[in-house]
């Protein structure tokens, strides 16, 4: 346990590192702040047992580190939290309660986006995803508006345990210098 914020393990949602290469989604460099911290602090990288996160990462972000200069910061981080991170393999189960709660919110082909937040709460970890529309807030935001992470926290609470959250990039990076 390092400690910090976020303990010894976060799941990592692939377009946070996608947003660490955008300048307008990272335009003052807090991603890359963010990733250095918990690499400092020795936080391990949740990943399900499947495989399926680490191929989702080597899909879509394996052509954006051989485009980018050796000298980028990024093209460091990147390496290193695709390759050398510490990682946590957490065993999936597409058939228990806390799946069938998670898929009740996330549904349809984001099956990939379900395991990212089952890894997280079934740890009782923090999943940092910049996935507004499936996982933060969702895209009916009419009468009655419940954010998608609130729905998550609240349909797996029996079957998760405490300390499970979903945080944006920018809310774990503010978590993150305290």
């Amino acid at each position: 346990m390092t400690g910090g914020p976020f303990e010894d393990a976060v799941a990592i949602d692939t377009n946070v590192f996608v947003h660490l290469l955008n300048p307008q989604n990272n335009p003052d460099g807090q991603i890359n702040d963010l990733l250095m911290r918990l690499f400092e602090q020795g936080v391990a990288l949740l990943v399900d047992d499947g495989g399926r996160i680490a191929g989702e990462y080597e899909r879509s972000l394996t052509p954006h580190i051989r485009r980018l200069d050796e000298a980028r910061n990024e093209r460091q981080i990147l390496r290193y939290w695709l390759r050398s991170a510490p990682s946590r393999a957490v065993e999936v189960s597409e058939g228990d309660a806390l799946m069938a709660g998670i898929g009740q919110v996330i549904g349809g082909e984001a099956a990939v986006d379900r395991i990212f937040v089952y890894v997280a709460f079934k740890e009782g970890k923090v999943l940092i995803s910049n996935d507004e529309r499936d996982i933060v807030f969702g895209s009916d935001r009419g009468r009655g508006y419940v954010p998608r992470r609130e729905l998550l926290l609240r349909n797996t609470q029996d079957f998760r345990p405490p300390g499970a959250d979903i945080l944006t990039a920018q809310e774990a990076y503010e978590k993150a210098r305290g």
